[in-house]
């Protein structure tokens, strides 16, 4: 079992650091340490491979060997255990921290204490050796480094049947996370649209269920899918406040509903709307299921449920998207 050390990716101010804790808490663990850019927990190898299936807004993952302030560096890393094998030493500066610190002299000194006993391999060493600037000077070897390019490839942009406004698929996929939704569960988006919630849904194990108001929604995310090599487990045609009359009980419901001014929302106002989805997805949810959504405002106390997360994401000069993930408890 780790420690295992979280690089997690600058995207957003606190979003990565929450993906990350929620998934560490499915595997029922918690963190031993964070600060700004990085998170440390226990996990075996298979809690491990589940994480990394499914995290995207972190860069690397990898056993954690030393964590402390950088005053104390070059003492630490004297007792600091190396596997066998070849190494190379890389440094980050988490955003501008520690400017003071020349990051040639730390590969320099490190590298010159492990090849005591290692070999420089550059290209391809056994042992990628890492060093982090944060609140802190923390060691890892890297384990995993996490496919970003595969979520690039499921972009809006590449789907056969897509329409211009969709969240990337980090943001997508991360917010599917902090919903704690499990693999073989089922997560019901009603707004499904082109259908890049589920998408992502789907190519974690978890069983995707759509719906919309307009057929062409529910059958282009149903191509989208299917070009992937993924299927619906279910799906309607039906207005928001029908939900619970098709679907049942779900743990899990997470949505990007309609916002902007070059929506179609068939006459319907906006907030009535996102009342209504509050009110149906309340419905819809099992006690302490959640509701993750995204909108074009801060949602104040909501009767019903519990804030666990909100985050706000300009996306351009008249847009700041904002994810809410909300817990709902028994009235």
């Amino acid at each position: 079992m780790g420690p295992f050390f979280f690089e997690l990716s600058g995207e957003h101010p606190t979003m990565p650091l929450a993906e990350a804790l929620s998934l560490i808490s499915l595997q029922k663990s918690e963190p031993l340490q964070s600060g700004p850019g990085y998170v440390i927990c226990n996990l075996d190898e298979d809690q491990l491979d589940e994480v990394c299936d499914r995290i995207a807004l972190t860069h690397r993952i990898g056993r954690h060997l030393l964590t402390c302030q950088y005053k104390d560096l070059w003492e630490k890393v004297k007792d600091m255990d190396v596997p066998d094998g070849t190494f190379s030493v890389r440094v980050k500066r988490f955003e501008n921290v520690m400017p003071n610190v020349d990051t040639r002299v730390i590969i320099n000194r490190l590298g010159g204490v492990l090849k005591d006993n290692n070999e420089v391999d550059l290209n391809n060493p056994d042992n990628e050796v890492r060093v982090f600037l944060s609140d802190r000077v923390s060691i890892y070897i890297v384990d995993r480094t996490i496919d970003r390019k595969a979520l690039e490839a499921r972009k809006v942009s590449e789907r056969p049947y897509f329409s211009p406004i969709s969240l990337h698929p980090r943001f997508a996929r991360a917010l599917i996370n902090m919903s704690g939704v499990r693999r073989g569960e089922r997560m019901l988006d009603p707004f499904c649209g082109t259908g890049g919630l589920l998408l992502e849904a789907a190519s974690m194990g978890i069983l995707p269920i759509a719906s919309d108001i307009s057929e062409d929604m529910v059958e282009g995310c149903r191509s989208n899918l299917a070009h992937y090599g993924y299927e619906l487990h279910d799906s309607a045609v039906c207005d928001i406040g029908d939900i619970p009359d098709h679907f049942g009980h779900l743990k899990a419901v997470v949505t990007d509903p309609p916002y902007g001014r070059s929506t179609s929302t068939g006459g319907e106002e906006l907030n009535h709307i996102y009342r209504r989805t509050l009110e149906a997805s309340f419905d819809v949810l099992t006690d302490n299921g959640i509701l993750g959504i995204t909108l074009p405002y801060k949602l104040g106390a909501i009767k019903g449920y519990q804030e666990r997360y909100v985050f706000s994401q300009r996306v351009h000069r008249s847009l700041t998207r904002h994810y809410h993930v909300l817990a709902k408890y028994r009235l």
